[in-house]
């Protein structure tokens, strides 16, 4: 039997009610939260709603630990000590100074370190072009007539007394803004690096004991298994490029550069697949945490 409402108001309340409980309802597809929470963490990402924030202070002894963020404060240095930074002819940072900041050996690229690359511009180092890029997507550095320089905002972010300020506008443009499929070749645009917030989220949950990395494939499959959609029988399975395409993004290319994740590779010969075990550092929690206030899923 239907249920009967006295008037539109009432049945309007009803349905916003439903439409609540169904929206703060646990989904265990989504690792028991709601779809409200999800939501958060999918394009609300440390905002104030999310349930994943940064801690409200760290230690500048503890940001320094940090191998971008330190790198980032080198290139920003350089920048600042000559006031303009002349750029190449073709827009791109000086060789020497390419030479200057990876060899402080703060991040180190397996193409160059094996001598398959060898670094003589900037076009050879996947950090050192993101570092450029991170800076302008950032608004702390701007180029004009060929040359760099710091923005306002720039400037007062490379102050004393900011530095942490300086990390989270870094990291944010870094996980947010930047395309963190700007150095491969997956057919995959964005889907990937859109579930990073829910990634953080369950690095906070479980990262603290080494895990397959097949763990949180499989975690993030089960809530959105249309993710497969963008990968085509090619190579491998849709599923081992996935795979593939997430472990490079979300930790080589990125978690891996801020020394957040330890890492231990199994290279299975033959194989395709690779065997890997990855768990988050002190540094990674001290940094990111999960405020449980902000969690509204209802158990049923």
């Amino acid at each position: 039997m239907e249920e009967e409402y006295e008037s539109m108001e009432a049945l309007n309340e009803a349905l916003q009610r439903r439409m609540e409980e169904e929206n703060t309802r646990s989904r265990i597809e989504f690792d028991n939260l709601s779809p409200i929470d999800m939501y958060q963490l999918l394009y609300r990402l440390f905002e104030e709603e999310c349930s994943v924030q940064f801690t409200k202070t760290i230690e500048v002894k503890k940001l320094n630990e940090i191998p971008f963020y330190k790198l980032f404060r080198e290139y920003l240095n350089r920048i600042y000590d000559k006031g303009e930074l002349k750029l190449t002819a073709r827009g791109n940072l000086p060789r020497n100074l390419c030479k200057e900041l990876y060899g402080l050996g703060l991040i180190k690229e397996e193409y160059i370190e094996s001598g398959i690359i060898k670094l003589n511009r900037e076009g050879d180092s996947i950090v050192l072009q993101n570092l450029k890029v991170i800076g302008d997507l950032s608004g702390i550095t701007k180029k004009r007539n060929n040359k760099l320089s710091l923005t306002r905002t720039g400037k007062k972010l490379f102050e004393p007394g900011q530095e942490y300020n300086l990390f989270k506008k870094v990291f944010e443009t870094n996980a947010i803004k930047f395309n963190l499929g700007y150095h491969d070749a997956y057919n995959d645009e964005f889907q990937v690096q859109g579930v990073i917030g829910y990634t953080f989220y369950l690095l906070l949950r479980y990262g603290q004991e080494q895990r397959e990395m097949d763990f949180y494939v499989n975690k993030n499959l089960e809530a959105f298994p249309q993710l497969l959609e963008v990968f085509r029988e090619d190579w491998s399975t849709p599923r081992i490029q996935f795979k593939a395409c997430y472990n490079t993004r979300i930790f080589e290319r990125f978690l891996n550069f801020y020394g957040f994740t330890e890492t231990e590779k199994e290279h299975v010969r033959l194989s395709i697949d690779k065997k890997i075990k990855i768990k988050v550092n002190d540094v990674f929690r001290e940094v990111f945490k999960i405020d449980e206030n902000k969690l509204r899923f209802r158990k049923v």
